[in-house]
């Protein structure tokens, strides 16, 4: 949804008292002040860096090609995580996507563990949504007790949603993906790339990699498929590389609703450990969690999982991820100070177009706001974060024209 450039109501409003603008903020500011003291929840700063795009020139055939940049700052308290976005296309087309390591990175708390350069791919019918397809928004849509990120990619196959949760002093980073298809889908798989703690060959050495679950132990160079229901999370570490042992960044993890998936393969080779979980293909939301054990020991992650996952399975499983100012528009409120200002002339006259670009609005996404209309759909959502404050204020609006229309 696009507004026009608002110009303000003031000049239609320049020969009326100061009061009547003022009445309402003076009141919140007394009521500020009168109100006793009490402790405030922790909030994040969740930051989003802004886009970063270059041109860059290939060595070999001289071609051109557009990248794009950008990331989003989680600091929970006991870990800071980075989630990294990353694009190559032709230049100035990004229709044309040309391959990368990854879109969907990690740099921090580390490096490596889950891959700065790609530790998530979510694959529909064997397709690399991010991969084939450039990001269509990338926001922070909460801000507060909690902080969301949402990244969307309006892809041929699906319109596909990832959603990161941070919560102030968690040591994890949980995510739900949505899906919602445009085709028939015969295949959903999320794959997750990490490196345990060091990167082995890049700097030479040799290492021991392993994954723990609460029933498989999978060594360097084996391969394991296991059932979801049974392997509910996963340690990756490096019996080499452990904090314990003075080498090494620390361990990652990651936990998944085991009633979710159907299958896991663990891939843990010398360098980088892959991990591929299929998902029956009626599946629609697929919630996660990561965890980057930096500076710590391998016990202490095995601890942490073996002792806290179950408490974290059910808070995942139980979270609304909805971001807070999807959850607080109120509809119907909407609807009824829309109403009135396609029913006062003057109303209308003192607002000008924006009553008609609303009500279009409006009109044209209004069965997601009916009653059973089920959960609020990917487009849905992300036009009405990027439009909520308008909406909101022209809730406001619409009083003080119709307070000001009345003098």
């Amino acid at each position: 949804m696009k507004f026009r450039r608002s110009s303000g109501l003031a000049p239609q409003f320049s020969g009326y008292p100061l009061v009547v603008f003022c009445l309402p903020l003076l009141l919140v500011l007394l009521a500020s002040a009168w109100a006793p003291a009490q402790e405030q929840p922790r909030k994040l700063s969740l930051t989003l860096s802004p886009i970063n795009t270059q041109t860059v020139e290939d060595p070999k055939d001289k071609s051109k090609a557009t990248t794009h940049r950008q990331s989003a700052t989680f600091p929970l308290g006991p870990a800071t995580y980075t989630i990294s976005y990353y694009a190559k296309f032709a230049e100035g087309d990004s229709s044309k996507m040309l391959g990368t390591e990854g879109a969907i990175g990690m740099p921090a708390p580390t490096s490596c563990n889950w891959y700065h350069s790609g530790f998530l791919f979510i694959e529909l019918n064997g397709v690399d949504i991010a991969a084939t397809s450039f990001i269509h928004s990338m926001t922070v849509s909460e801000i507060g007790q909690r902080g969301i990120l949402d990244m969307v990619w309006q892809h041929e196959l699906a319109d596909v949603r990832i959603r990161f949760l941070g919560l102030p002093d968690a040591d994890h980073l949980p995510c739900e993906i949505t899906l919602e298809p445009k085709t028939e889908l015969t295949s959903i798989k999320v794959h997750a790339r990490c490196y345990p703690s060091f990167f082995t060959s890049w700097h030479k050495r040799q290492g021991a990699r392993r994954i723990q679950t609460p029933a498989t132990l999978v060594k360097e160079g084996e391969k394991a498929t296991v059932p979801a229901k049974d392997n509910g999370w996963a340690v990756f570490y490096d019996e080499v590389f452990d904090v314990a042992k003075g080498e090494g960044e620390g361990p990652c993890a990651m936990l998944l609703l085991p009633e979710e998936g159907q299958e896991i393969s663990f891939v843990p080779t010398g360098y980088p450990v892959e991990t591929y979980i299929t998902f029956p293909p009626a599946t629609r939301t697929i919630r996660m969690a990561f965890w980057d054990f930096k500076g710590k020991t391998n016990a202490d992650a095995l601890e942490r999982l073996r002792t806290g996952a179950e408490a974290v399975r059910q808070a995942l499983q139980t979270a609304d991820f909805t971001p807070q100012p999807v959850r607080s528009f109120d509809a119907n409120l909407f609807r009824t100070e829309l109403e009135k200002a396609l029913q006062s002339a003057a109303v209308k006259e003192l607002l000008g177009a924006k009553t008609a670009e609303v009500q279009a609005w409006f009109d044209a996404n209004k069965t997601s706001f009916q009653p059973g209309a089920g959960p609020m759909p990917i487009r849905m959502q992300e036009e009405l974060l990027q439009s909520v404050e308008k909406l909101n204020s022209f809730i406001w609006e619409v009083r003080l024209a119709e307070l000001v229309s009345e003098l």
